[in-house]
């Protein structure tokens, strides 16, 4: 296959970190297919189609724990066969076609984002907190605690500095740009707030997460499994909000490749002697999750995988 530098250069992108998060990494994937179809110069139509699909994966495998790029691509495979019982394509109807179902995926993800905070405005309008504490940097669960704070004019949240690419500022920008308290506390503080032992006392605990497996574990930014694991030893609830398109059915607890990232991250002028290891994620026990919101409801992690594979089969 011929190389396109223009593809080439959000590949890197996303390797270097320069595209970061599910979702922008899934918008980067799609814009890079798209980008495809509209310079490519093959006629085999074909082709065409096979080209586009190896770009998808190539992108979407460009760093492990990225499900909601890879579902894509299956859904882009799944939708054209169903097309192709229609009959041919020609060079232009197969580019078109393509587009629309990069397109509409994209669309999928927005409509998902939307479906999941109308529904959990439903489910959380009588919970009343008062403070939560949150990880790293999701925009679904940051706008989730905004419509929470609506409703306390003294809503309180907690997020982390989230090393060592300090994530956790978006958050804290983002609160703090809503007119929402927010305390910033140092990643090691963060069981201490939990268990009650900071200056806010948190009532629950609301992250995103990068991947889902097979049995509901989360994998969500390293320092996750502490942080669920001091919610749950003082009974706390932990909440993963997400659009349920990051479950990765092939995944397992046991075999999930964390992404681990450079040494440089950590400590660009560390001895050379010194070994640093630098991983991006973890696992967050299915035990310690009270439940999934995502765009087709509140769910259990036990029920998750059921729900999803019902509503889009091609993930299958």
């Amino acid at each position: 296959m011929k190389n396109y530098k223009e593809v080439d250069k959000i590949y890197d992108d996303i390797r270097n970190l320069v595209v970061q998060g599910a979702t922008n990494v899934c918008i980067a994937t799609f814009e890079a297919m798209k980008m495809y179809l509209d310079i490519t110069e093959e006629k085999d139509a074909n082709l065409i189609y096979e080209e586009c699909i190896q770009i998808g994966k190539k992108l979407a495998h460009a760093r492990d724990n990225e499900p909601l790029a890879r579902n894509g691509v299956k859904y882009v495979e799944y939708a054209f066969a169903n097309m192709q019982k229609d009959g041919l394509f020609t060079q232009a109807t197969m580019k078109k076609e393509l587009t629309k179902l990069c397109t509409s995926y994209l669309d999928l993800i927005d409509y998902s984002k939307t479906e999941l905070l109308n529904k959990a405005s439903r489910e959380f309008y009588n919970y009343n907190y008062k403070s939560v504490f949150t990880h790293c940097h999701s925009s679904t669960a940051v706008d989730l605690i905004k419509f929470l704070a609506k409703q306390n004019h003294d809503f309180r949240v907690v997020c982390t500095e989230t090393r060592p690419l300090f994530q956790g500022r978006l958050t804290a920008k983002a609160l703090v740009n809503a007119g929402i308290g927010t305390t910033m506390v140092g990643d090691s503080a963060a069981e201490s707030f939990i268990i009650g032992r900071g200056s806010v006392n948190v009532q629950a605990v609301f992250i995103g997460c990068d991947q889902i497996t097979r049995g509901g574990y989360a994998i969500n930014k390293i320092g996750s499994w502490g942080i669920a694991s001091a919610a749950k030893y003082v009974k706390k609830p932990v909440f993963v909000v997400t659009p349920s398109l990051k479950l990765d059915r092939e995944s397992i607890k046991e075999n999930v490749h964390i992404e681990v990232r450079k040494d440089e991250e950590m400590w660009k002028d560390a001895p050379k002697e010194l070994d640093i290891y630098n991983p991006a994620f973890e696992l967050v026990d299915a035990s310690f999750i009270t439940g999934y919101i995502t765009e087709l409801g509140l769910i259990k992690p036990k029920d998750l995988q059921a729900a999803v594979e019902k509503q889009y089969p091609w993930i299958i």
